[in-house]
């Protein structure tokens, strides 16, 4: 029977999966607004800058509507300034009323002087009665002007109060009338397609004349206008199954290879770990960022990675036909030769099998001559004859 040692190795641990290459940004560009395509100035492979036009729809309906509300906007502020220029008169009005007052208290507080002066001469008959009833009448009519005067200034506030009231709802209404017209500015944008990044234009389904509607109703969606990628650098997808996606990390070293590219590998690191499974499958999103100033990746493009998971150094390995189980499989164990020629069950505990070698944790020291390459079983303690001493 052949036997082997134990051997110290740095053990690799890795995972290889299929990828697919995706744009770093793809976008699928739908119409917000309804409306025949106007033109079309961008075909798939043309590369676009951020904000470039691509199409344009023809929305006359909501021209009109615009020109609807830019004359409104017009009419209210008419309206807003009309109800600002009546607070002003109403304004005035209370201070010409406080200047009316004033004077009329002023003539009122003469004419009492003047009523008072004459009495005292009635009590010394220097003047007549006649002159006492008179500066009385001008004494009470002076009054019945200022309480009057007095009575205006009131109502003067009280028509600056709804003045001020009025030019509110006034101003209120010119901001909604302004909103509108804004939202309507905001909509007839949406009627020009503009790239949403720097890219490639993949995709495009639609000719000038073509009928566009509303992206917003569900049984209107069908294909986007238009597609859009980011292509100088590209987002390798991996999905890594639940048995290696713990041992994931950010940074991680990787291989990646596709068929055309031929024998080339590409060597990178990890981007970024989803940390979570999908339900449906069972296994995690991890992307690898790759340049692409060349263009040779392409998105869709088919292939696959090779992730490092982990690396022990001096780590005992054992190849994995040495590992034998007892009768209930509860139990690992190696055929370690002893004395030369007898066999001894010692029990191990493993670690991580890559197909070939078996972690060995504990049990084996390293030293051990082993059994290997046997498929029976051999009893403990029993006798062998070894033949590759």
């Amino acid at each position: 029977m052949q036997t082997t040692q134990p051997k110290k190795v740095t053990l690799r641990r890795s995972t290889t999966q299929p990828a697919t290459v995706r744009g770093y940004f793809e976008a699928e560009l739908h119409a917000k607004v309804s409306g025949y395509l106007k033109s079309v100035s961008a075909d798939i492979g043309d590369a676009v800058k951020a904000g470039q036009v691509l199409a344009v729809v023809d929305v006359p309906e909501m021209v009109k509507g615009y020109e609807s509300r830019e004359a409104e906007v017009a009419r209210q502020e008419s309206v807003r300034k009309q109800y600002r220029a009546a607070v002003e008169v109403a304004r005035a009005r209370i201070e010409q009323a406080r200047a009316d007052a004033g004077k009329a208290k002023a003539e009122a507080d003469a004419v009492t002087l003047e009523f008072e002066r004459i009495q005292s001469l009635v009590k010394t008959k220097a003047v007549t009665q006649r002159l006492a009833d008179e500066s009385q009448s001008r004494k009470l009519a002076a009054e019945a002007d200022l309480a009057s005067v007095k009575a205006s200034e009131v109502v003067a506030k009280a028509n600056l109060t709804a003045a001020e009231a009025d030019a509110a709802g006034a101003d209120a209404a010119a901001i909604v009338a302004r909103k509108r017209l804004e939202e309507m500015e905001v909509l007839m944008q949406y009627a020009t397609l503009k790239a949403p990044f720097d890219g490639v234009v993949t995709e495009r389904n639609v000719d000038p004349g073509d009928l566009v509607r509303n992206a917003e109703n569900a049984a209107a969606v069908g294909k986007p206008l238009f597609g859009v990628a980011q292509v100088d650098r590209v987002r390798v997808r991996v999905p890594v199954p639940e048995r290696d996606a713990i041992h994931v990390n950010v940074g991680d070293a990787v291989e990646f290879t596709c068929r055309a590219l031929g024998s080339e590998i590409i060597k990178a690191r990890v981007s970024r770990v989803a940390r979570r499974l999908d339900p449906k499958t069972r296994s995690m999103l991890v992307e690898i960022d790759l340049p692409n100033d060349k263009g040779r990746l392409l998105p869709g493009m088919y292939g696959s990675v090779t992730i490092m998971l982990d690396e022990k150094p001096d780590t005992v390995v054992v190849p994995s036909g040495s590992i034998r189980f007892n009768d209930d499989g509860s139990e690992s164990v190696v055929y370690v030769l002893q004395g030369g020629n007898k066999i001894a069950h010692v029990p191990v505990k493993t670690g991580y099998d890559n197909g070939n070698d078996v972690e060995i944790l504990s049990g084996l020291e390293g030293s051990e001559r082993i059994v290997t390459g046997m498929l029976g079983r051999l009893n403990d303690g029993a006798e062998v004859t070894v033949v590759d001493r």
